[in-house]
């Protein structure tokens, strides 16, 4: 979906008239990994809590270490509820379902650690690389999830978002 040049210049010229906003980007592929599995559809408290719960009890650094954690349980609504329990201390287990998801297709894209994500994220569209591809009966990434994405990796900034879609 590219801008043409006067849209882009539009958008441009709204986004210089924006202040400054609060700089999200992150430099830790296993938070963003837990972040777009939790972080959409759920209170910023409850996501902030689990990924908290995360960090204190598992020292998980890289993507394989996390697919070694999560096959430890059942790919079942069950094991599912178990690894929730286990990976933050609450019973979201179809958020568990989707991490193994997001787990299988950024290992599938050599996007393994936050260089591979961030490059990956700069290079990838929608449309191509992600509408219907990213999805479980309970959950999907749509277009918004995917931004939220691109901004933690540092591919945008959230005000061009905002601009854009005038909000």
């Amino acid at each position: 979906m590219a801008l043409t040049p006067d849209e882009m210049l539009k958008l441009r010229k709204a986004c210089d008239q924006l202040d400054d906003g609060p700089d999200y980007r992150c430099t830790d592929c296993i938070y963003n990994l837990l972040n777009t599995a939790l972080d959409f559809y759920m209170s910023s408290k409850t996501a902030d809590a689990a990924i908290s719960y995360f960090n204190k009890t598992h020292a998980v650094k890289n993507l394989r270490d996390m697919k070694v954690l999560v096959s430890q349980y059942a790919d079942t609504p069950e094991g599912n509820k178990s690894l929730a329990k286990f990976l933050w201390n609450n019973n979201h287990w179809s958020r568990a379902k989707f991490l193994r998801k997001l787990i299988d297709f950024f290992e599938k894209k050599g996007a393994t650690d936050q260089s591979s994500l961030d490059e990956w994220v700069n290079r990838a569209d929608f449309e191509k690389d992600i509408k219907n591809k990213l999805k479980t009966d309970e959950h999907s990434i749509g277009y918004m999830l995917f931004q939220w994405l691109r901004v933690r990796c540092g591919a945008i900034q959230l005000n061009l978002i905002c601009a854009f879609l005038n909000l």
